[in-house]
């Protein structure tokens, strides 16, 4: 199965996304439970970073499937324009995306899943104050 999708790309507020491209997303969000965090003003919530993915996370589901990646499957902005994935869905998709052969992808996809892996394993570590968003666009 041949890919035809992009790599990622920084995304701009101004940027234009084409239809087959998702812009993934990841965000701050507050969390109002004590963390041991030392003294001083809390981070501040909103965007981190967003990258739109050149069609690699479609072309990565089309080719691993539901049953290999349940948690993305489920957020498939498709079917409600924007998903965020939150933290009691977070440690489902690390172990998913660990279980994939990523040697065996093509670049694209590779470097897609590779990101919400990173991203992933950042918001579990900080315990619930990040989330991943999937937008399908503008």
């Amino acid at each position: 199965m041949s890919s035809a999708a992009g790599g990622l790309r920084p995304y701009g507020p101004d940027d234009e996304v084409a239809e087959h491209e998702y812009v993934l997303g990841l965000y701050r969000v507050p969390v109002k439970m004590r963390t041991g965090r030392k003294a001083g003003p809390a981070p501040r919530s909103g965007r981190l970073e967003a990258w739109v993915d050149g069609g690699a996370l479609r072309a990565v589901l089309r080719r691993l499937g539901a049953r290999a990646l349940p948690t993305l499957a489920r957020y498939e902005p498709d079917l409600d324009f924007s998903s965020r994935i939150g933290r009691p869905s977070m440690a489902g998709l690390v172990r998913e995306v660990e279980r994939v052969d990523l040697t065996r992808l093509p670049a694209a996809e590779r470097e897609v899943l590779s990101l919400l892996l990173g991203w992933g394993r950042r918001s579990l570590a900080e315990d619930g104050a990040l989330r991943i968003e999937i937008d399908a666009g503008q």
